[in-house]
């Protein structure tokens, strides 16, 4: 009983520091837990916010498959094995990461169609439509990238049709390091740009983004001020 007083006495001395420099109860009542949910709400309004939750849902589990995923063209597969039959709910962990994306892509169509066919994306918000547009495309780049990763059948399939698309025939190299399938080539030089896109350029891209198309909805909301 004493221990468990006086670790709540030290806890509350912590907030009480930081409530004193930074003021935060009043920010985060004013925005969150104070805060009343707007009138009309319904599921196709928080598409959005389903979005931000699988995105999160990414992250959490993307931090979690850095320890043991491999970024190597010839280990990358090995890897990915070992994370679904040795690591400890690693299946689970890696099952999530894979199939959020699904559920994050089809929210986002969902939520800019409402966006477009309610005409939403007229002034004063024609920017919350440009910040959605890139985080849908970026969501797209990043759902690719991802795919390459496993360097497995599909991740082959993924970068020879796409690159062969997009004009981008180094993504399959003669500089031999592993092998996807058929004979298909991947240099080490290529997969890390994939895995540093992957992890790095477009989620910081996507935060930043995120941030800038949060707080305009926050000033003028998505059909009126939040």
């Amino acid at each position: 009983m004493n221990r468990t007083y006086k670790e709540s006495k030290y806890l509350h001395g912590i907030t009480n520091w930081f409530e004193e420099r930074f003021q935060l109860r009043e920010i985060i009542e004013r925005n969150l837990t104070k805060k009343k949910i707007p009138k009309g709400i319904s599921w196709f309004r928080c598409m959005g916010g389903f979005a931000l939750i699988a995105f999160l849902m990414q992250v959490g589990t993307g931090i979690l498959l850095v320890f043991y995923y491999v970024p190597s063209a010839s280990e990358a597969f090995n890897s990915v094995q070992y994370i679904r039959h040795a690591v400890s709910y690693g299946w689970l962990i890696q099952k999530v990461h894979a199939v959020a994306p699904y559920f994050m892509v089809v929210a986002l169509f969902v939520h800019m169609f409402r966006i477009l066919f309610k005409g939403l994306y007229k002034n004063p918000r024609e920017l919350h439509w440009v910040s959605g547009a890139s985080l849908l495309a970026l969501t797209l780049i990043i759902c690719y990238t991802g795919t390459c990763l496993p360097a497995n059948s599909l991740s082959y399939w993924g970068v020879s049709s796409v690159g062969g698309e997009v004009a981008m025939p180094t993504m399959v190299t003669d500089h031999v390091v592993g092998v996807y399938n058929d004979g298909g080539m991947v240099s080490n030089r290529s997969f890390l740009m994939v895995y540093a896109l992957h992890i790095a350029c477009i989620p910081i891209m996507m935060c930043i983004i995120m941030g800038v198309h949060f707080l305009m909805i926050r000033k003028t909301g998505v059909s009126e001020p939040l």
